[in-house]
C-alpha cells in the first residue's frame, strides 16, 4: 500500500471514532428502500445541488469490481446529468462526499476498518455473493459522509455497487432494451444499513441458443463486424447485462454459425474480467463447443472406439482452464444434442458414462484439483434420453450437480427424492424460455408466463435444486422479461410468494415505463399472457410441421373471440404507447410492443386462413377473412422490419427475424402458414359456432355466489373457490395469479407439504344443477410432471357430503416425439394443459350442491373444473385445444 492510501485509511478509520457499525446480514434479505425523495441529515448526498459524490476503489480490488464502480458512475451520470470521478485513495479529494467500494479480504481500507473495531463484518465474512451498503458521517476530515459498499467476494461487491444503480432507477435493459431512465436531479441514499445475500441459488446464468436467428447474425453484421461473430464485445455486453441481474453463470451459444466461444481471442479474458463462471451445454462436455471443435469425423467421437483420441480433446480444454472461474459439464452425448455414439445398450450406456465420469475427474484432478476434483465445479444434466439411464440406475459422482431438466416447454420432468436431496453436489434445474424442436419451436417472441416459472422452479426449489440455476433465453432479445424473473426468482426463491410473477410484472413496469405507467403496461403483459397461454404464437396450427394439414379444433366463435382478444390488445398497446414520452418508446416496442403486435398480426394470419376455409365450405365469399389474412402476413414483415431498421436508430440490425422460415426445412418454422392447403371438405374446417342461446340466468334457490349450469354444463375456474380448509399449520390449496388459461390457477403451497388421507387439504365450490342428471366431472390440470415420478397426477372430488372420488393422471409423462403423430405428451404442452375425468356414480338432482376438491399429491395444478350434465358438447367451454383425445 502507497504511504498515501496509508494516510487516506487512517484518516477514515481515525474519524468514524468510536462509532462501531454491526452488519447483522440476514440469508437472502431484501433490499430496503435505498433512496430518498428528500435527504435526511443522516442520509448520503449521491447527487445534490449538481455536484456527485466520487467512487472509491482499491487499486487491489478484482477487475469485476472497478467494472461495476464504472457502470455505476455511468448510471449515475444518465440519471441525474453529473457523472461523479472513480479514484483510489491517493487521489481521493476532500469536501466531496465519498462512495467508498471494497471487498472483504481485498480492500485496504475495509480491513483496516475492521482490524480498528470500526466495522464489525463477522456475519459478512465467509458468505456466497453477500454485500451491505451503510452511510458513515464524517469519515475522515474534510469529507461529511461516505456511503460504504462491502461485498463478501468479488461478485458480492460488484452486485452492492450495481443494487445502486438500480435503486436510482437503471433497468437492467438500459442497454440491451434502450430502456432511459426517468431523470432526477437529486439522488440521496437512505442512512439505514442495507444487506442482501447470500443468493438461495448458488450458480444462476443463462444459456444462449439458436442464435442463429438474431444475436449471431446481429454480432457479426452490426455490432462486431470486426470479428465477424460473437467475439469479446458482444459477450462483455452479455456479461455486463448479467451482472446487473445478479446472475454469474453462462453456457456460451455453440450453434454451427458461431465460432466455438474458446476459439476467439479475448472471449475467455472478458469472462474472467466480469467473474462470470464459464460452463457449457448439456450436450458439451468439458467446456468443448463439439459442433465446431470436434474435427474429425462425428463417429469418432465414441469413448469406445476412440477412448484416446476423445479423452485427449477433452484435456486440452481443461489445460486452458486454469484461470478463471469454470463449471465443468460432465457425460457425453453425440455431437449436437443427439444421443451418444457407441453403445448399443442401455445397460452398455451407462456402464460408458460411469467410466466416463471417472476419467473427465482424473483431468479436473489433475489440472484444477488442488488435492481433488471435489474443488472444482462440475454438473451433469440427463437431458433428454440420458434422464431414461439415470432413472436406470446410472451413478453420478456424488459432489457434482445433478441438474433436471425440463421438458424444453417449461414444465420440469424430474423431482429429488430424499437420497439425491442429500447429495454432496446438489441438485439444479436446466429451464428454457425458448426452444426450437419438437413439436413445435417457440423462438421468436417471449410467450413464457412468468406464474409458470414461479411455479415451477419454486417446486423445484422447494424439492432441492438449490445449486445451480441455468435458463435456456435463445439469443436473448424477446426473452428478457423471463430471463430476469427466472434470474431475479434464483436470488430469492427463498423468501418468495405467489402474488411474485404479478408483483414483478408492475414493479418492473414502474421501474421502465414510470409510476404512472404501471398498471397499464402489466395489464398489456398480463393479457398478452393469457392469449399465449391457451395457445402460443408459434402453435397456432395443429398438426405437426412438414406433416398432413389438420383444422383447428376450435369453433368459429371461439376463433373470433380470440381474434378479438388479440385486436384489443393492439388498440390498447398502440394507444399506451402513443401516452409513452417519446424517449420510452423504443424500449417499449422492444419489451412489450413488438410481442403484441407479432401476436395479433400472426393469429390475423393463421386464423382468418381457417375462417376462410369455413366460409368456403358453407357457401360464404371467403374474400374479406383472405384479405384479413394477408393482412396479417404483411403486418408480421413490417413489425419485424421496423425491428431490424428503425428502432434505436437501426442499432438492431437483424436481430430479428421469423425464425428462418423454411418451408421444406424441420425444425426451423413449424407454423407453416404458408404452405398450400387442401381443399375444404366437411372433415377438414373448423367446427360451426355454436347456436345462439339464451342469456345467463340464476335459478330460483341459487345463491348469488354459486356456479350454475348453462347448456347443461357448470363451469369453474379453480380460482375462485367457495371456502377453504387448510391443514392446521395453516398451509393448502392456494391460487397463483396469472397461472394457466383461466389466470387463477390453484396448486398446494409449500410443494412440501405432507398430506395423508386423514389430514388433506380442500376447496370448495357451490353450483346450482337446474336440469338434473348423470355428470361427469372434467377437471383441466396444467400438464407439470408428478413430484414422485410413479404416481401421476393424484386428486379427488366428493360431491356434498359423499366419499371422495380419486382422479387421476397417468398419461402424458413420456417426452419422446413423434414425427408423424402428435403423442399424448406433445398434445399437452401444445395445449399447456391435460384433463382428468370421473363419471359420477350418483344422479345430480336439482338444486344446490358443493364440490370438494381434495388434495392427494402436492405439485397437481388445476386450472378449470366442468360438470358435464350431458350437453352432448365437447368437455370445455373454453378453448377446444384441451379436448385431449
Amino acid at each position: 500500500m502507497s504511504e498515501a492510501q496509508n494516510f487516506f485509511t487512517r484518516q477514515l478509520a481515525t474519524a468514524l471514532g468510536g462509532a462501531l457499525l454491526f452488519f447483522a446480514l440476514l440469508p437472502g434479505a431484501r433490499t430496503q428502500q435505498l433512496v430518498e425523495a428528500v435527504g435526511g441529515a443522516d442520509d448520503f448526498p449521491l447527487v445534490v445541488a449538481g455536484q456527485a459524490a466520487d467512487i472509491l476503489v482499491d487499486q487491489a480490488e478484482a477487475e469485476v469490481v472497478r467494472l461495476a464502480a464504472g457502470l455505476l458512475a455511468s448510471d449515475v451520470g444518465r440519471v441525474s446529468g453529473v457523472t461523479p470521478v472513480v479514484v483510489t485513495a491517493d487521489r481521493a479529494k476532500k469536501n466531496v462526499p465519498l462512495v467508498i467500494v471494497g471487498t472483504l479480504g481485498n480492500s485496504a481500507l475495509v480491513t483496516d476498518l475492521v482490524q480498528r473495531g470500526k466495522l464489525d463484518t463477522g456475519s459478512l465474512a465467509g458468505k456466497w455473493e453477500s454485500f451491505v451498503t451503510v452511510t458513515v458521517n464524517d469519515p475522515f476530515p474534510g469529507v461529511a459522509k461516505a456511503l460504504v459498499i462491502v461485498g463478501s467476494d468479488r461478485r458480492g461487491t460488484a452486485y452492492g455497487v450495481l443494487e445502486i444503480s438500480k435503486a436510482i432507477g437503471v433497468s437492467p435493459w438500459i442497454w440491451w432494451a434502450d430502456v432511459a431512465p426517468q431523470p432526477r436531479k437529486q439522488l440521496v441514499i437512505a442512512a439505514a444499513a442495507h444487506l442482501q445475500g447470500p443468493p438461495a441459488v448458488k450458480y444462476r446464468g443463462i444459456f444462449i441458443n439458436d442464435e442463429d436467428w438474431g444475436l449471431q447474425p446481429w454480432a457479426a453484421k452490426t455490432f462486431e463486424p470486426e470479428v465477424g461473430n460473437l467475439g469479446p464485445k458482444t459477450y462483455a455486453r452479455v456479461f455486463e447485462l448479467l451482472l446487473r441481474l445478479r446472475a454469474n453463470c453462462i453456457w456460451p451459444a455453440m450453434h454451427p454459425t458461431t465460432t466455438p466461444f474458446h476459439q476467439v481471442p479475448g472471449n475467455a479474458a472478458v469472462a474472467d474480467a466480469y467473474a462470470i463462471v464459464l460452463g457449457s451445454s448439456h450436450a458439451e462436455p468439458m467446456l468443448r463447443n463439439n459442433v465446431n471443435e470436434w474435427k474429425a469425423d462425428s463417429q469418432r467421437y465414441n469413448y469406445l472406439i476412440n477412448h484416446d483420441g476423445v479423452l485427449a480433446y477433452w484435456e486440452q480444454r481443461v489445460k486452458e482452464r486454469t484461470n478463471g472461474e469454470s463449471l465443468f459439464t460432465l457425460g457425453m452425448r453425440g455431437i449436437h444434442d443427439s444421443p451418444i455414439v457407441g453403445p448399443k445398450t442401455q445397460k452398455e450406456r451407462i456402464t460408458t458414462l460411469e467410466t466416463i465420469f471417472a476419467d473427465q475427474r482424473n483431468l479436473l484432478a489433475k489440472y484444477l484439483g488442488h488435492g481433488g476434483a471435489t474443488n472444482v465445479g462440475q454438473i451433469f444434466c440427463p437431458y433428454k434420453e440420458v434422464l431414461d439411464d439415470y432413472n436406470a440406475g446410472l451413478r453420478v459422482p456424488e459432489d457434482a450437480t445433478l441438474v433436471w431438466p425440463d421438458d424444453n416447454f417449461g414444465y420440469v420432468r424430474r423431482f429429488a427424492t430424499s437420497a439425491e436431496r442429500d447429495r454432496s453436489g446438489g441438485l439444479g434445474v436446466y429451464y428454457h424460455a425458448s426452444y426450437s424442436g419438437m413439436p413445435q419451436s417457440w423462438l421468436w417472441i417471449d410467450t413464457l408466463a412468468p406464474a409458470l416459472i414461479w411455479a415451477e422452479m419454486t417446486r423445484a426449489y422447494e424439492q432441492g435444486a438449490r445449486n445451480v440455476w441455468i435458463v435456456n433465453v435463445g439469443d436473448i432479445k424477446n426473452t428478457e422479461r423471463s430471463m430476469e424473473f427466472f434470474l431475479d426468482l434464483a436470488w430469492h426463491a427463498d423468501h418468495t410468494d405467489a402474488d411474485a410473477p404479478a408483483r414483478f410484472l408492475r414493479e418492473t413496469a414502474a421501474r421502465d415505463f414510470g409510476a404512472t405507467n404501471a398498471v397499464a403496461v402489466a395489464d398489456i403483459l398480463s393479457r398478452l399472457q393469457a392469449i399465449n397461454f391457451a395457445r402460443k404464437t408459434e402453435h397456432l396450427q395443429w398438426h405437426l410441421s412438414m406433416t398432413s394439414y389438420l383444422p383447428t379444433e376450435l369453433n368459429e366463435a371461439e376463433l373470433r373471440e380470440r381474434l378479438q382478444a388479440c385486436a384489443d390488445l393492439q388498440r390498447d398497446s398502440d394507444a399506451l404507447a402513443e401516452r409513452l414520452p417519446v424517449a420510452a418508446r423504443d424500449a417499449y416496442f422492444e419489451l412489450i410492443g413488438y410481442a403484441v403486435g407479432i401476436t395479433a398480426a400472426a393469429n390475423e394470419r393463421y386464423f382468418r386462413a381457417e375462417l376462410a376455409r369455413a366460409d368456403v365450405a358453407h357457401g360464404r365469399s371467403p374474400d374479406a377473412n383472405r384479405i384479413a389474412a394477408a393482412a396479417g402476413e404483411q403486418r408480421v414483415n413490417e413489425l419485424t422490419a421496423h425491428y431490424n431498421n428503425d428502432i434505436a436508430s437501426g442499432k438492431w440490425r437483424n436481430i430479428v427475424s421469423e425464425n428462418g422460415y423454411s418451408p421444406n426445412v424441420w425444425p426451423r418454422f413449424q407454423r407453416d402458414t404458408k404452405t398450400p392447403r387442401p381443399e375444404p371438405t366437411t372433415n377438414n374446417i373448423c367446427p360451426p359456432a355454436p347456436t345462439e342461446t339464451t342469456p345467463l340466468t340464476r335459478p330460483p334457490g341459487a345463491d348469488t355466489g354459486d356456479f350454475v349450469e348453462r347448456e347443461k354444463a357448470i363451469s369453474i375456474h379453480a380460482g375462485h373457490f367457495t371456502s377453504r380448509a387448510d391443514l392446521p399449520s395453516g398451509v393448502g390449496w392456494r391460487s397463483v395469479p396469472g397461472l394457466g388459461r383461466t389466470g387463477s390457477a390453484v396448486t398446494v403451497l409449500p410443494s412440501t407439504t405432507a398430506i395423508t388421507s386423514n389430514a388433506a387439504p380442500s376447496l370448495s365450490y357451490r353450483f346450482h344443477v337446474a336440469s338434473g342428471g348423470k355428470a361427469t366431472v372434467r377437471v383441466r390440470l396444467l400438464p407439470t410432471f408428478p413430484i414422485v415420478s410413479d404416481h401421476g397426477l393424484r386428486l379427488a372430488v366428493a360431491i356434498d357430503d359423499g366419499v371422495p372420488l380419486p382422479l387421476v393422471v397417468t398419461q402424458g409423462f413420456d417426452t419422446k416425439n413423434s414425427n408423424t403423430q402428435l403423442t399424448n405428451w406433445q398434445r399437452r404442452v401444445m395445449a399447456n394443459a391435460t384433463e382428468a375425468t370421473l363419471a359420477l356414480p350418483q344422479r345430480l338432482a336439482p338444486g344446490a350442491h358443493t364440490l370438494r376438491m381434495i388434495a392427494v399429491d402436492a405439485g397437481v395444478v388445476v386450472d378449470k373444473i366442468v360438470l358435464d350434465l350431458g350437453r352432448g358438447q365437447p368437455s370445455y367451454d373454453g378453448p377446444a385445444e384441451t379436448r385431449l383425445q
